[in-house]
C-alpha cells in the first residue's frame, strides 16, 4: 500500500506542476497576445483557443488529487466534530468511498469522451490553423481518477495511533 501511496504521490505531485505551468504558460500567453495586439496591431492568432481548451482544463482539474490529499478541500465538519474520534473517521471513510465511486464514474465516463474526441482527432479551427483539443480532454478523467484512487487510500488507511497524536 505504500508504494501505491507513494505513486498517487508522485502522479498528484506531477499533475499539480503541469497545472502551474499551464496558468503560467497562459498569464506569459496573454500578456503577449495583448501586449503585441497594441503595440503592433498583430495579436496572437490562437491565444483564446489555446487558453480556453488547454490551459483552462489543466488548471482546473489537475490539482485535484494534490488538494485532496493535503487535505485542503472545503469541508463541511458541523457533524463531524461533534462526533466520538472512532466515528468520525468511519463516517470519512464511507464519505470517501461513496465519493471515490462517484469520481470513478466521472471518470469513466469522461475517459469515454476522451477516447471518442481522440479518435477523431478533434480540433478547432483558430483563424489561421486547426489547434487539436483533444490532447486536453484527458485532463478530466485523470484528475478524477487520481482524486478517487487517493480518497480510496484515505478511506482505507488504519486511523492514527495514541503516540501519533502526542506529537
Amino acid at each position: 500500500m505504500k508504494t501505491l501511496d507513494r505513486l498517487l504521490e508522485l502522479a498528484s505531485l506531477a499533475m499539480l506542476v503541469i497545472a502551474g505551468v499551464a496558468v503560467l504558460g497562459m498569464m506569459v500567453l496573454v500578456v503577449l497576445d495583448v501586449s503585441l495586439k497594441y503595440l503592433i496591431t498583430q495579436p496572437i492568432p490562437g491565444t483564446l483557443e489555446m487558453v480556453s481548451y488547454y490551459g483552462m482544463a489543466a488548471c482546473a482539474f489537475l490539482p485535484f488529487a494534490y488538494v485532496q490529499r493535503s487535505g485542503q478541500h472545503i469541508a463541511m465538519t458541523l457533524l463531524t466534530d461533534r462526533l466520538p474520534p472512532k466515528l468520525s473517521r468511519r463516517w470519512n471513510s464511507a464519505v470517501y468511498l461513496a465519493s471515490a465511486a462517484y469520481l470513478l464514474l466521472f471518470a469513466w465516463a469522461s475517459g469515454v469522451e476522451a477516447m471518442e474526441s481522440t479518435a477523431v482527432s478533434e480540433s478547432t479551427s483558430a483563424i489561421l490553423f486547426e489547434i487539436h483539443i483533444w490532447p486536453a480532454r484527458w485532463c478530466v478523467p485523470a484528475a478524477t481518477a487520481s482524486m478517487a484512487c487517493s480518497m480510496i487510500l484515505q478511506a482505507l488507511r488504519p486511523a492514527p495511533t495514541a503516540s501519533a497524536h502526542r506529537d
